[in-house]
């Protein structure tokens, strides 16, 4: 990277970051005195969505500093095109093996339980005030993993192309686009603490462990990483991070759920903690020597 670029990097980081700061505390010390749970839920879903795009206001806000064409600029890195869009279709799939995976390291140490995901289900349906929920949870347990793919390429992938034209559009692009393993550990390092405002203000994915879950959420995000800058130079596309990330986000919080581990332990062990770094770094691996030899 030259002098220029280098500044451009910082520059757009800690305008990403004091915006997600921003937007964090706004929402917790709003969230303080409101009781009702589904005024809670409405707020925190306007919250994600808000802060997943104040990305792409941080990148729109770099591009004017720099007068470059914003319309142009964002037409570049969405690139639609045949591969780009037979990538979209794809990508999310590869959440589907790293389940996969997962389930089978899980269920080796122990952990895996798909009873207790039943039974979580049929716990919020009891809240809601149905009855006799036993076989009507299991059937949406079951329904959830194929409709987390509809999700991915759907309002998901619309939620996450916020971040995306951040960190695999504008930050990659510095970058060259080009899936080496120091790209990896730089975006994946600074796209996992940009969510540790999340984590430590509102227990962001780890109520119970919100400093180490900065880091665990920071390893996870660099496991994240490779095939997400891969796909992206592959068709000189984001589209296909946003359906994955997309995919990410419908389909892996499934994983803490999938046990009869107390809620601590799920934070520190599971899908978003040890065993999630763990499956992810064994997916990057067989997506390089599948797919990525070529891309160095």
């Amino acid at each position: 990277m030259n002098r220029q670029s280098i500044w451009k990097f910082v520059e757009f980081i800690i305008i990403a970051y004091f915006l997600a700061l921003l937007i964090d505390y706004s929402v917790y010390i709003s969230l303080e005195p409101i009781s009702n749970d589904a005024y809670r839920i409405l707020i925190l879903t306007l919250w994600g969505f808000i802060r997943m795009w104040s990305v792409a206001l941080a990148v729109t806000i770099c591009l004017l500093l720099h007068r470059i064409n914003v319309i142009a600029w964002f037409k570049s890195i969405i690139g639609i095109s045949k591969d780009a869009l037979v990538y979209y279709f794809l990508s999310p799939l590869l959440v589907y093996l790293a389940l996969g995976v997962y389930i089978l390291i899980s269920s080796l140490l122990g952990f895996f339980s798909f009873e207790a995901y039943v039974n979580e289900i049929a716990s919020r349906l009891r809240e809601a005030g149905l009855k006799d929920v036993e076989t009507f949870a299991t059937l949406l347990a079951i329904v959830q993993i194929p409709l987390g793919y509809i999700a991915a390429i759907s309002i998901n992938a619309f939620f996450a192309m916020g971040e995306e034209i951040g960190w695999r559009g504008y930050l990659y692009k510095l970058l060259d686009w080009k899936p080496n393993l120091p790209r990896v550990f730089l975006i994946g390092i600074f796209w996992g603490l940009w969510h540790a405002s999340a984590i430590l203000l509102l227990g962001y994915n780890y109520a119970y462990n919100r400093v180490y879950g900065v880091f665990l959420f920071t390893a996870l995000t660099i496991a994240f990483t490779y095939p997400l800058l891969l796909f992206t130079s592959k068709v000189k596309s984001i589209l296909p991070a946003c359906s994955l990330h997309g995919a990410i986000n419908a389909l892996w919080p499934a994983t803490i759920l999938t046990t009869k581990l107390p809620y601590d332990q799920r934070e520190l062990l599971l899908g978003l903690g040890f065993l999630g770094i763990i499956t992810w770094m064994i997916i990057s691996i067989l997506v390089y020597l599948k797919l990525g030899k070529n891309e160095l």
